[in-house]
């Protein structure tokens, strides 16, 4: 009899794994999503960073507890998500390099979606220019800046370099030098920035014959906003 007991028990034990094990039939994603973070005032990307960078928070409705999912903006102000479901979206853009924004009740259908924002950066970098001189072995940048409204005030420009595309405040070189300026939340210049990289004292960083990316950053100071990132200018590659 207990012979009969545990070997029903066993049966029971595997046809109850056998069944965890099935393939479930549920749907999987069946919609991409992709867009640009756009300047409303001028059309222009709004550049950010991979790493801790700008990002948009979307919120599939229809659950008794909505979930943030995090889609990740690329450097150069692009996004794209290939695993969505079709179904209707709260998007809330906050926390980043811009004035936050919301976007209720959007419908994803299935297949491709394009989903541009619109939204206005905190700071716009003007005029960018990086070029190496290499009679002194130093890398100068000069640029304007324009706040996104009266609001905005200047905290930090800095002038970035990495051995890869991503630069940013996230990823780059520590440098010495005066590739950056920190200020005590003042008002924008309406003049012309200049920021100067000294390759040859930091030369352990910078191998020769080598390509390297430099990236101009801003951060503002805006009240009531939440988290500020930095803005950014599109990279300059430069071999040294």
């Amino acid at each position: 009899m207990k012979r009969t007991a545990k070997h029903i028990l066993s049966v029971l034990a595997l046809t109850a794994l056998l069944a965890s094990c099935e393939k479930d039939n549920m749907p999987g994603p069946d919609a991409q999503v992709y867009g640009k973070i756009i300047d409303k005032a001028n059309g222009a990307l709004v550049e950010t960073e991979l790493v801790n960078g700008a990002r948009i928070e979307a919120f599939e409705l229809g659950y008794p507890t909505q979930v943030s999912q995090v889609w990740v903006i690329k450097n150069n102000g692009e996004y794209r998500n290939n695993l969505v479901f079709s179904n209707k979206y709260d998007f809330q853009l906050r926390n980043s390099n811009f004035f936050p924004q919301s976007l209720l009740g959007y419908q994803i259908k299935p297949g491709e979606n394009q989903l541009d924002f619109q939204v206005t950066p905190y700071l716009r970098i003007k005029n960018p220019q990086v070029t190496y001189d290499a009679a002194t072995k130093k890398v100068n940048a000069s640029f304007t800046l324009e706040g996104g409204d009266a609001t905005v005030r200047l905290a930090q420009v800095r002038l970035y370099a990495f051995s890869d595309i991503y630069v940013g405040e996230n990823v780059k070189f520590n440098i010495t030098g005066t590739s950056i300026q920190t200020f005590a939340n003042v008002a924008v210049p309406t003049t012309t920035v200049t920021l100067s990289m000294d390759i040859a004292a930091n030369a352990t960083l910078f191998p020769a014959g080598r390509d390297y990316f430099f990236r101009i950053g801003a951060l503002a100071s805006v009240p009531n906003v939440g988290t500020i990132r930095h803005n950014f200018a599109p990279y300059v590659k430069i071999t040294l």
